[in-house]
């Protein structure tokens, strides 16, 4: 069984305490698209969920905040909703307002290769218009013996929220529905689509701002 999120109980709440420091990475997201949201523009968040992390911005002159998923849905009505599969190759998104700023928070990782490429290209085309992309990742590191170290110090962190019989159950589910890269995939796929600067990780949990070249 894989794992659904319209299924989980308060799921901004399920979020925060099974990454560690997600309100730090909110935190650095949202000072960032303060910083490039420019008027007339819009910010468009792929798999926004609750669009909790969209309500949670300040409210910006003329720019669109745009939530893409096609499993929740946000509950704010300043977010302008689109219910769709993104990663679809047929899909077609045409905005009112050029885009500033793409957010992608743990949402490709969930794609498949396929979908995921779709996604990147669509965004590099923005991005290239001077667009920027922040996206976070759950990561493969490259040496096993840290990475069942980082993992057990996860696993540790989880206990002080979560039974080891939800620990267990959620793992299984989520070995079926999520295609993780390695720190040096994630990289090497990110700088295809731009510049790239790391600004934020917590064990193999990471986030990037993507530039244009």
């Amino acid at each position: 069984m894989k794992f659904e999120f319209s299924k989980v109980k308060d799921f901004d709440r399920h979020i925060e305490l099974s990454i560690p420091n997600y309100q730090t990475l909110s935190n650095v997201f949202s000072g960032i698209c303060t910083a490039f949201a420019q008027p007339e523009t819009s910010v468009i968040d792929i798999g926004c969920s609750t669009g909790r992390f969209l309500d949670s911005l300040p409210d910006f002159e003329n720019v669109d905040l745009i939530g893409i998923d096609n499993q929740m849905q946000p509950v704010s009505n300043k977010i302008e909703f689109i219910n769709i599969d993104v990663g679809l190759r047929e899909t077609i998104i045409e905005f009112t307002k050029e885009p500033s700023v793409f957010v992608s928070m743990f949402t490709l990782q969930f794609l498949g290769s396929p979908k995921r490429k779709n996604v990147l290209r669509m965004i590099k085309k923005y991005v290239d218009n001077g667009a920027i992309f922040l996206v976070a990742e759950k990561v493969h590191l490259a040496d096993p013996k840290i990475e069942m170290l980082i993992h057990r110090m996860h696993i540790q962190e989880k206990r002080k929220n979560f039974t080891d019989k939800e620990i267990l159950k959620k793992d299984s589910e989520l070995m079926m529905s999520m295609y993780c890269l390695t720190l040096d995939d994630l990289f090497k796929e990110l700088s295809e689509v731009g510049i790239v600067s790391q600004v934020w990780q917590s064990y193999n949990f990471v986030g990037y701002a993507v530039q244009k070249k």
